[in-house]
């Protein structure tokens, strides 16, 4: 037996505390958009999560807290392709962590990917009853009723956040005059003032940050308090009116279906995720989606570029500040250097694999990026005569 539907008819803290009073066992899985998350239920308490969102991976998890840096996650994925062994593993043989700071932080990634679901305005749910979790989650046992207070306050928290920052593309910018030594001296505020050399948006800042969004918005929050943070830019309010609404997502499900029809697969879905963000769960949007890129996902991949193949900047670094890109974007242009390869910037990022191969086909297709072919291995045979 399984039970689903909608925030709508049933809000996350209500369906958490029915599954804990129900003392079910099962796995409760939510979506929103492209995000799929999983909760493990046993005897209604919580045993273990998973996520699907790339800021939710270990090593991310890692970047975003400076336990390790971008080249320490590098080098360790390289290892784990060789030896296949996995990535908190080799973290400890590399001296970069202790065995009870990787499950310390195996834990605190699983508790933060469920409090994450308390900032969702909308999403679909669906619990299995009985279904096991896997052994490769890691066990957190957690009681539903800590977690509803933490979801909740963090949920309050959010709103306060959002009244000051409406929305992710809110540009910001450091008041350098009202800096001092004391709050230059914290690591966390020293390194946003790094980034924030320039004015920058707080999406930006999330993907540099390598954390979610609630993290970067409650430290940019914090720093705004303080005054040391400014407000440049707020984009305009969505529509709001159920009217609004409905004849936008109308509109835009006949731009995306006409767009998806005449092979445009990128921009269908960049379309059906903006049909998502006004109308979470809805239907044609959430099976589009998928089937865009499952249209675009053998064309990405060829001879002249593949995952092997290593990127290198087509224009300075001046001339490409004077373009606008989206910060995902942003974030793929900054971490090639002529050396790393397409595969290595992708483990390494925030962005999901399918979603980081596009971008590195637009950047070529508009002349910004070209690609290095891999090195050929000499077979055997050719080594030995050699």
């Amino acid at each position: 037996m399984s039970i689903q539907g909608d925030f709508a008819t049933m809000p996350l803290p209500d369906l958490l505390q029915w599954l804990a009073i129900s003392q079910k066992t099962g796995i409760l899985l939510l979506q929103r958009g492209e995000i799929v998350k999983e909760i493990y239920f046993c005897q209604g308490k919580i045993v273990a999560s998973a996520s699907n969102d790339p800021r939710e991976y270990f090593g991310q998890f890692l970047l975003s807290y400076g336990k390790i840096d971008e080249a320490d996650l590098m080098r360790a994925f390289i290892k784990q392709g060789e030896t296949g062994i996995k990535l908190g593993r080799i973290l400890v043989m590399e001296g970069l962590l202790s065995e009870d700071e990787v499950q310390r932080f195996l834990r605190i990634k699983a508790e933060e990917s469920i409090y994450d679901l308390f900032l969702w305005q909308a999403g679909t749910f669906k619990f299995y009853n009985d279904a096991p979790a896997q052994d490769s989650h890691v066990a957190i046992r957690m009681d539903v009723t800590s977690i509803l207070m933490e979801g909740t306050r963090r949920a309050d928290e959010w709103g306060r956040i959002r009244k000051i920052f409406p929305t992710p593309q809110t540009v910001l910018r450091i008041l350098p005059e009202n800096l001092t030594r004391s709050i230059l001296s914290d690591p966390l505020y020293n390194r946003m003032v790094q980034l924030l050399d320039a004015p920058r948006r707080i999406s930006d800042l999330s993907l540099m940050f390598h954390a979610s969004d609630f993290a970067v918005s409650k430290t940019l929050y914090d720093m705004y308090q303080m005054g040391i943070l400014d407000v440049v830019e707020v984009p305009p309010p969505e529509p709001t009116s159920e009217v609004e609404v409905e004849g936008n997502v109308r509109n835009l499900c006949n731009l995306g279906l006409k767009q998806f029809n005449s092979g445009h697969y990128e921009d269908a879905i960049e379309t059906f995720k903006q049909v998502l963000i006004l109308s979470p769960g809805h239907s044609l949007a959430q099976a589009m989606i998928p089937k865009a890129y499952k249209e675009i996902k053998d064309t990405l991949v060829s001879d002249e570029f593949s995952i092997e193949h290593v990127p290198y900047l087509r224009q300075s670094l001046s001339d490409l500040n004077e373009l606008a890109f989206t910060p995902q974007e942003n974030y793929v242009l900054s971490r090639i250097n002529g050396t790393n390869a397409v595969q290595s910037i992708i483990r390494i990022s925030p962005i999901q694999e399918i979603r980081a191969l596009m971008i590195f086909k637009k950047l070529a297709k508009d002349g910004l990026v070209g690609f290095i072919p891999p090195v050929q291995k000499p077979d055997v045979e050719e080594s030995e005569n050699d």
